[in-house]
């Protein structure tokens, strides 16, 4: 089944010529349903498109979890009861709200809010195909990414959305190191998925700074997604590696300047405001010395300087073998008037 090359989530159409950036606010919410609204608000004025979280429960995750996972979850569990609710307040503000499921149960409370798409992340893709396929079968638009994934991983989890009847997915390239040093990203791989699959393809960033996923943009990314938080100092795991809203304010803006930039333009003149300014450099040419009027024209005759006005130097061919209509001063600015 060919995948299809555009997908329309609550009227942005991925895949056209604007990139859908997603704030992703994952366990940065520091168990705060506040503070999970204020971050929205931060993201929105930020610039993006959407915001995703993680749907994380230790209890429907681990069998005998260590001290330490226990701990961890503490920190990062997203309530189930509050997808409803970010769901709706995502929808008052009116940006995308969607997450990753990381439980069979969470696809259902995913469902029974109405995400407009789904992510997968590659803990997921890599690990758990039961997981894939429900979220396959929901019909839904379906992100995902490939940190931890193989390509033979990959082309399984491709395998169970083509036997799900389901060909609206999107394949990020991710690297699963925090940061991610720039000599290991392989931005081609974007390419290479795309070659591979035929999908729209993008970028989920674990980067210092915001020029990596500037420069994923330019290579054809249609997605970029970025963490994101409120204040680094937050007690979140996420945090460190997450963009305020001031640097991600900074990456969308960067995004949008870049597919202005790199926007297939076939021209073929230059535009009116590069000859506006090449009309007052053009050389000019400048009699050398006095001439008398019927003296023939030659080459020889002129300096060349820049001027608004007079003939083009790329004129002086043309006037060679003609006469001079009137006695001209040396270092005259000539016209055609001055020419028989």
């Amino acid at each position: 089944m060919k995948p299809v090359e555009k997908i329309n989530i609550d009227g942005f159409e991925i895949g056209g010529d604007q990139t859908f950036v997603i704030a992703e606010i994952g366990s940065n919410h520091n168990q705060s349903l506040p503070f999970a609204f204020e971050s929205i608000d931060a993201a929105k004025e930020s610039g993006a498109n959407a915001v995703k979280f993680q749907s994380l429960n230790l209890k429907e995750l681990y069998y005998d979890p260590s001290d330490k996972i226990i701990a961890l979850h503490k920190k990062i569990d997203l309530e189930e009861s509050w997808h409803l609710e970010l769901k709706n307040y995502c929808d008052k503000k009116r940006i995308t709200f969607f997450s990753s499921p990381t439980y069979l149960k969470s696809v259902d409370i995913l469902e029974s809010v109405n995400v407009s798409l789904y992510k997968l992340a590659s803990a997921q893709i890599g690990t758990f195909p039961q997981i894939i396929e429900k979220v396959a079968l929901t019909g839904k638009p379906v992100i995902m990414s490939t940190g931890l994934v193989s390509y033979g991983e990959l082309e399984s989890v491709v395998n169970i959305f083509n036997r799900s009847g389901n060909n609206k997915y999107i394949i990020l390239h991710c690297n699963s190191i925090y940061p991610t040093p720039f000599d290991m990203v392989a931005l081609d791989l974007m390419e290479t998925y795309s070659k591979m699959f035929g999908c729209i393809t993008g970028f989920s960033d674990h980067t210092d700074g915001i020029a990596v996923a500037l420069a994923a943009v330019s290579l054809g990314a249609k997605v970029i997604e970025k963490h994101f938080v409120l204040d680094k100092n937050i007690p979140s795991p996420d945090a460190a590696s997450s963009i305020e809203p001031k640097e991600f304010k900074e990456l969308v803006s960067g995004i949008r300047a870049v597919e202005k930039s790199t926007k297939k333009n076939f021209r073929t003149e230059i535009y009116p405001e590069e000859q506006s300014f090449k009309d007052i450099i053009l050389y000019r040419l400048i009699l050398k010395e006095n001439k008398k009027k019927g003296e023939i024209v030659t080459k020889d005759d002129f300096n060349y300087l820049r001027s608004a006005k007079g003939i083009d130097c790329r004129m002086e061919n043309t006037l060679s073998g003609k006469k001079y209509a009137k006695d001209i001063l040396k270092g005259t600015l000539l016209e055609n008037k001055d020419i028989e």
